[in-house]
């Protein structure tokens, strides 16, 4: 088994089957949340095996912010909800990982993640999310950030078949997400709108989509929210502002859609096409063949792209114009 240490690295993209977001019942605190997004990012594109997961203390607090001097006894409490909080998907009921240990010479805790999750994170070639760690990072609230997730998806699906679209609307049961959030009984739905409105202000404030909704009720009681979504463009951060920022942009943006046989160009050079596949994964399309990289060789044509884009954004397609060539 390899060691995978984390680290403040290029490509933190955090990537799961649609069915751990919309179909997964399962309650985990922020930092639990956190946790686990930050284990999935580590997760490397080609892996077809999960590997061992080393975590230092302090890169954890780092990426969530945190100043506190207790952040590995936060760590011991993680690790303990992680193999006591189980996550059920149909028939399925296992936890997030298989083990959890920290190391106290080293100040890191070392991850295995359940092999009953491989179908859900790993060689994930449809039917996925994939959105970059630090959209998450300053979200408060474990619901919160499963409903950043929830519509997210919801968004992304929509936005993939109409890409002029600037908004969104689609129904959200509440009793579903009680159901899938594992929200108490003793919640009433004014504790449940209160979620729903801390997510609402948080999103706007911190995140990249923002969304109203109406409330439906059936009797007295509310059963259902209308929701509509949009692109927040005060809370997101330019696509240049940092190489992760970019990276996700153009990878969502230029995103294949083989059914409509659409491959959209992200440059043209004189070697031949720049693109992405559905993965994500940058490659170079030629009139004869079409060019993969190996990981070092796909982060220098991602540098090269980032450093040419800066000098000139107008250099970049449209992405919805056609191209019928894979």
């Amino acid at each position: 088994m390899n060691i995978v240490e984390v680290k403040d690295n290029k490509n933190c993209i955090v990537k799961k089957h649609n069915d751990l977001v919309n179909k997964a019942r399962y309650s985990l605190s922020e930092d639990g949340i956190k946790l686990v997004s930050m284990l999935i990012a580590m997760i490397r594109t080609d892996d077809e095996t999960f590997q061992e997961y080393h975590i230092k203390v302090s890169d954890f607090a780092k990426l969530k912010g945190s100043n506190s001097k207790n952040n590995y006894e936060s760590v011991h409490k993680i690790i303990k909800e992680l193999l006591s909080c189980p996550i059920k998907i149909g028939n399925l009921q296992a936890n997030f990982i298989a083990s959890g240990e920290y190391k106290e010479g080293t100040a890191t805790a070392v991850f295995e993640i359940s092999q009953k999750l491989k179908p859900y994170l790993l060689e994930l070639k449809k039917d996925f999310l994939e959105y970059d760690l630090k959209d998450i990072l300053s979200l408060k609230s474990g619901y919160v950030i499963r409903l950043y997730e929830m519509i997210v998806q919801q968004w992304r699906e929509y936005k993939h078949y109409n890409k002029n679209a600037k908004s969104f609307t689609f129904d959200f049961d509440i009793e579903e997400m009680r159901t899938l959030f594992e929200i108490p009984d003793s919640y009433r739905y004014n504790d449940v709108k209160r979620i729903i409105d801390k997510a609402q202000q948080q999103f706007k404030e911190k995140t990249n989509i923002t969304f109203d909704y109406e409330e439906y009720k059936i009797g007295r009681a509310v059963k259902r929210l209308k929701i509509t979504v949009r692109e927040n463009n005060k809370g997101s951060n330019d696509i240049l502002a940092s190489r992760k920022a970019f990276i996700n942009y153009i990878r969502e943006t230029y995103k294949p859609n083989p059914d409509k046989n659409h491959f959209p160009v992200v440059i043209n050079t004189k070697s031949g096409d720049v693109k992405v596949n559905l993965n994500g994964e940058i490659y170079l399309s030629g009139n004869d063949d079409v060019k993969t990289y190996d990981n070092k060789q796909a982060d220098k044509l991602w540098d090269w792209l980032y450093e040419l884009v800066k000098e000139n954004t107008n250099i970049l397609n449209n992405p919805n114009e056609e191209n019928l060539l894979q």
